[in-house]
C-alpha cells in the first residue's frame, strides 16, 4: 500500500441504508495525491457520463470527504468535503481543519462516499470497530450547536458504556454540514 493511506474508502447507501469498504488501487492513490485529486477521480468515474443530467441538489449527487496522504502529520490535518456543485454545476470542493480527519484515518479509512437520501434525519457514526447510520430524528430542527451537544452527548455516554473503565478526555471529532 502507498505511504500515508490506510487503502479504503467507507461508502455510505443513505438510500438502502448499507455500509461498505471499497478498496482503492495503488494506481488511483499515486496518481490522484491528496483529497481534491482523488474527489475529481471518483466524481468523473461514477457521474462522467451522465455529468449533465445529475440534480447537484438531488440524491444522484455524490458527497465526499476526503484524506490525503498526509493527514496526521502536522500540518495536514484537513478534510476535503466535495460534490457536484449546484451553483456552477462543476466540482465543489472545500477544505476544513479539526480532529474528524486524523480521527476517520485512525478508524481505518481514507474517506466517506456518500450515496442517496435517508428518509429520514441520520447521523453517521465511525469508531475503531466500525460504522453505523444512527437515527437523528430527535435533532431535527434545532439549532446547530444544540444539535453538536446532544448528539456529542450521546456518543460519550455510548462510548462510557462500551469502556466503562476509560475516560473520555475530550469530545468526540465530528464533521457536521447542514
Amino acid at each position: 500500500m502507498v505511504k500515508g493511506y490506510a487503502g479504503k474508502f467507507l461508502e455510505v447507501d443513505l438510500s438502502s441504508g448499507a455500509l461498505k469498504d471499497i478498496k482503492i488501487s495503488e494506481e488511483t492513490l499515486r496518481k490522484c495525491i491528496g483529497g481534491r485529486a482523488l474527489a475529481a477521480e471518483i466524481l468523473w468515474d461514477r457521474l462522467g457520463d451522465r455529468w449533465e443530467e445529475v440534480d447537484p441538489l438531488g440524491e444522484e449527487n455524490i458527497f465526499l470527504a476526503l484524506t490525503g496522504p498526509l493527514t496526521g502529520y502536522f500540518p495536514g490535518m484537513r478534510v476535503c468535503v466535495s460534490a457536484k456543485s449546484p451553483l456552477t454545476n462543476g466540482m465543489v470542493g472545500s477544505t476544513a481543519a479539526g480532529e474528524f480527519p486524523l480521527e476517520l484515518k485512525c478508524a481505518g479509512y481514507d474517506g466517506v462516499i456518500v450515496l442517496g437520501r435517508a428518509e429520514k434525519p441520520v447521523y453517521l457514526y465511525i469508531d475503531d470497530s466500525g460504522a453505523e447510520i444512527r437515527d437523528a430524528t430527535h435533532v431535527w430542527g434545532k439549532e446547530g450547536k444544540e444539535t453538536v451537544r446532544i448528539i456529542t452527548k450521546e456518543v460519550i455516554e455510548g462510548l462510557e458504556k462500551k469502556r466503562p473503565k476509560e475516560r473520555m478526555w475530550r469530545e468526540p471529532a465530528m464533521l457536521y454540514i447542514g
